[in-house]
């Protein structure tokens, strides 16, 4: 990867079974950040034009768990691909050799469009930050950055309970509050949470306030449809449902020019994560993804209710 940025940035993604029928839209959302490189590393073969920046690394499921089990020297048996959700924390160790040479690493989901993503992390936000997360509250599973040092690397150490968690079959959600709290969280904190306390003082605000010093934790408003707050207040099935993908920027109809890191498309298909008890939109949809790269690239496309769709 060569570009006029300061920083490298080499990002992990996963996936099991079939593509998404999206895939093709998802990868030139890629190729248009082709400033960072991304390695997916899957079972499933890709036929189409793969970018530049786009590495496939081609892995049998259960040889690849075995890899991962060995390599952290756990007992690791998932009982379906999503658990390797939980492996994420540990991406720039059992990878070093694909990340090492990267300044910076991190994760991404394949169920998004990217938008620009250096316009949202600038070389000057990266040079002050060793942790970026799209959320403000928590480390996000979709998407996340880390600068590539030791201490990153080996963090997930100090997720409570962590081989006990990977032994764990089913998902757990290290990727978000289990790495989030090996970060946040204080002794006092961890007292707290055991005795059922509210101990709080400026000297515990300070510790935690350092602990946070660099680490960028923005609410970049990629998810809709979820309890934390849009910007306009609303909340869950009340956020913005018609978003556009054009130019390589995302944006939607209720926040004008306002552009987005990315859209995440996790509450358009699926009810699990929808909390106001509203069904998920693609869930009844026999065909999501009605657009084409090439509509992408000339006309661009809209992202709602109905689907994936050419702009007219």
């Amino acid at each position: 990867m060569t570009s006029n940025f300061k920083y490298s940035i080499g990002v992990y993604a996963f996936y099991f079974g079939s593509f998404p029928e999206w895939m093709p839209l998802y990868l030139e959302s890629l190729r248009l950040n082709s400033s960072i490189d991304f390695h997916i590393f899957t079972d499933c073969a890709y036929d189409g034009d793969c970018p530049q920046n786009v590495f496939i690394h081609n892995v049998v499921y259960d040889e690849y768990t075995k890899y991962i089990g060995e390599k952290l020297r756990v007992d690791f048996n998932p009982d379906s691909p999503i658990k390797l959700c939980d492996v994420r924390p540990m991406v720039g160790y059992i990878h070093y050799d694909t990340f090492s040479k990267y300044d910076f690493y991190g994760w991404i989901d394949l169920d998004l469009l990217l938008g620009n993503v250096r316009n949202f992390y600038t070389d000057e936000i990266l040079m002050r930050n060793d942790v970026l997360s799209t959320h403000e509250v928590r480390i996000a599973g979709h998407f996340s950055l880390f600068r590539n040092n030791r201490h990153n690397r080996m963090m997930f150490r100090k997720i409570y309970q962590w081989k006990e968690s990977l032994e764990t079959p089913s998902f757990i959600g290290l990727d978000e509050h289990g790495i989030t709290n090996a970060y946040l969280l204080t002794i006092v904190d961890r007292f707290n949470q055991k005795f059922h306390t509210n101990i709080h003082n400026p000297i515990t605000n300070y510790i935690s306030a350092r602990k946070r010093k660099r680490m960028y934790m923005v609410e970049q408003h990629t998810t809709p449809f979820t309890p934390i707050p849009w910007l306009d207040g609303t909340t869950n099935s009340n956020q913005p449902d018609e978003w556009y993908f054009k130019n390589g920027e995302i944006t939607n109809k209720r926040d004008g020019e306002r552009t987005f890191i990315y859209l995440h498309f996790m509450n358009f298909k699926s009810n699990i994560w929808r909390h106001d008890g509203t069904k998920a939109p693609w869930s009844v949809l026999d065909k999501i993804c009605h657009a084409s790269v090439a509509d992408m690239v000339s006309t661009g496309i809209s992202i709602g209710i109905n689907g994936i769709c050419p702009l007219k």
